[in-house]
């Protein structure tokens, strides 16, 4: 995890770079070169230089109106600009982050009209969704969109598996399937420490649905939620994990 941190900050610098040094009379080829090591870094949750990355929107925007329908491109611009408006919020500007999620969206479904099997594209356009209207059949059209097309891709299983748990207990059947299914996979994967997270930051039903899953899950995974949680000065019940004040000498 360290590793790849330090390697989506790399490519950042790198994607910077390139900008900088074709800033001027970019062409599509030219956005497609920091497009890539921009979105890598986002989703890897890495610092950014907001002010940077929105100059660089209007050069990396090409790709919209490019003939050649670049899916790929297009969903990368869409992670980028979602990171933007994420900024936004964090800012406190209702107006500025609107836009942002209009320019989002605009992306996001342009990808998909090139490949209608990018998770990114779909699980993006449920997070708007989710953002502007909570809950509606229609965002429940793009998480199982999202789940179908890339059940385990890191980056969308997380960002879905947060709005699944922020939906719960009003999923259906099948999601509340694909939010166990998300769960375990992390666990067994050695994503401890995200499902901990994910736990402390659950409504305390949800917690149930996390808590049931990991407690099938293997003794390190279990070891490894259960630290997080208690760093956070919180408990679980698990079963292979001591209970606090078992062994006072410890």
């Amino acid at each position: 995890m360290k590793l790849a941190a330090r390697l989506a900050g790399l490519v950042m610098v790198v994607g910077a770079a390139l900008w900088l040094s074709v800033s001027t009379g970019v062409k599509r080829i030219d956005s497609g070169l920091f497009l890539r090591p921009v979105a890598l870094h986002m989703m890897a949750g890495e610092p950014y230089d907001a002010a940077l990355i929105e100059a660089m929107d209007a050069d990396m925007s090409v790709v919209l109106s490019d003939p050649v329908c670049d899916y790929q491109a297009l969903q990368d611009l869409a992670v980028v600009r979602a990171a933007l408006a994420e900024t936004a919020f964090q800012g406190d500007d209702a107006d500025l982050a609107d836009r942002r999620l209009t320019a989002t969206e605009q992306a996001a479904k342009a990808s998909l009209a090139c490949s209608p099997g990018s998770p990114r594209a779909w699980t993006i356009l449920a997070w708007i969704e989710h953002i502007r209207h909570e809950d509606t059949p229609l965002l429940r059209t793009y998480l199982r969109k999202s789940f179908q097309t890339g059940a385990y891709e890191g980056w969308p299983l997380i960002r879905r598996m947060e709005i699944l748990l922020s939906l719960y207990p009003k999923l259906d059947p099948a999601e509340l399937a694909d939010l166990k299914q998300s769960v375990n996979w992390l666990a067994v994967k050695q994503w401890g420490e995200f499902v901990g997270e994910q736990y402390l930051a659950a409504k305390p039903e949800a917690r149930i649905v996390i808590r049931d899953v990991l407690a099938q899950a293997p003794e390190r995974a279990q070891k490894r939620a259960a630290d997080v949680i208690r760093n956070g000065g919180e408990d679980i019940d698990l079963p292979a994990v001591e209970p606090l004040g078992s062994r006072p000498w410890k």
